[in-house]
């Protein structure tokens, strides 16, 4: 079975430590959340951006699902010719609008450097990441005209292609949340599940090694369920990529709680303040919960391999939970916004 996947990445939320008393730097304080709601602003066009590139690497999927379709001839060549035709044209159309927007992308106006090489590196990602969009679907393309001539070599050049493109993907978003780690406190919450999802991005990249590794080997004559000796070395490494990514997990919800602990009277400001800085708190605890829950499902791919009789239903599970990933990152950007415009409002009445 070939492995679907859907990219995911969660952005850098920097929960700025404010100062006890704000009005005692009011000069800067201004300008610090002039820039929060300025980063605010980009990060809600960025993410809807690389929503909006995720989609079209997803929807991609469904021609990869009509080749599948035309190799077992559960449908007629000429019905899988006119339903990839009507599909690549609404891909390439939102792909086409994708790129449109990357290129009139909102860029922040600083007052200070504070944010700079957030933005600058996410911006760089972006153009990698439409770059690694467009080699995949003409991966998929022509995995599809591949299946079209029923010869399995030519099929699975593609389909090789197609699997080291996501391992692209993959370490390209890797490479991002290392920058970010980069920038992070260990006693951040945010160091610890960005690891988290570095090392079961890593565990991903390693089991679509092991199936590529059985892809490029030899069939053994009489033996079922034959993993070649390097496959298996893949599956041990990706299951210490993700016993690695747990423990960051554990290690994170402790942090969470040393940073609760050190930083709420920061946001005693206010009670609108002090509410902002609970819901922070409850984000990043689900937050942990739903990569545990991510955790969980990869063991099972993992445990299953070299089957794959709980794919379909591990593959939906991991689907909707990287949706409440995100869901909890967007809350997160939104937190920040309601941070920038009150601490705007109190500045302002403080002039």
């Amino acid at each position: 079975m070939r492995f679907q996947y859907r990219v995911w990445i969660i952005l850098l939320i920097c929960i700025v430590s404010f100062t006890k008393n704000l009005a005692a730097a009011p000069g800067g304080t201004a300008d610090l959340f002039h820039d929060l709601k300025e980063y605010t602003r980009y990060l809600e066009t960025s993410t809807n951006l690389y929503n909006q590139l995720t989609d079209v690497f997803t929807e991609a999927s469904a021609i990869d699902d009509l080749s599948q379709s035309v190799l077992v001839d559960s449908v007629t060549e000429g019905d899988a010719l006119e339903k990839k035709r009507q599909l690549s044209v609404l891909i390439e159309e939102k792909f086409q609008t994708a790129l449109v927007n990357l290129d009139t992308l909102y860029q922040p106006r600083f007052k200070t450097g504070r944010f700079v090489s957030q933005v600058d590196e996410f911006n760089s990602y972006l153009k990698e990441y439409s770059q690694t969009i467009r080699q995949s679907l003409d991966d998929t393309y022509n995995l599809f005209e591949a299946s079209l001539t029923r010869d399995l070599s030519v099929v699975n050049q593609f389909d090789l292609r197609s699997r080291k493109t996501i391992i692209r993907a993959l370490e390209g978003e890797n490479a991002l949340l290392k920058l970010r780690m980069g920038q992070l406190e260990h006693g951040n919450p945010s160091f610890h599940l960005f690891k988290s999802i570095v090392h079961s991005n890593q565990s991903l990249v390693y089991l679509i090694k092991a199936r590529i590794t059985e892809m490029e080997m030899p069939e053994v004559s009489g033996v079922s369920n034959y993993i070649p000796e390097d496959a298996a070395s893949f599956v041990k490494i990706a299951m210490i990529e993700l016993g690695t990514s747990k423990r960051a997990v554990e290690a994170g919800a402790d942090a969470l709680q040393g940073w609760a602990n050190n930083n709420g009277y920061k946001f005693a400001i206010s009670q609108s303040f002090q509410s902002i800085f609970k819901s922070l708190v409850q984000s990043f605890e689900n937050s942990f919960k739903v990569e545990l829950k991510i955790n969980d499902a990869f063991h099972v791919l993992l445990d299953e391999y070299p089957g794959d009789q709980s794919f379909d239903q591990i593959n939906i599970q991991i689907d909707s939970l990287i949706d409440r990933r995100m869901n909890l990152q967007a809350q997160r950007i939104q937190l920040v916004g309601q941070i920038s415009r009150l601490g705007q409002a109190m500045t302002s009445s403080q002039q």
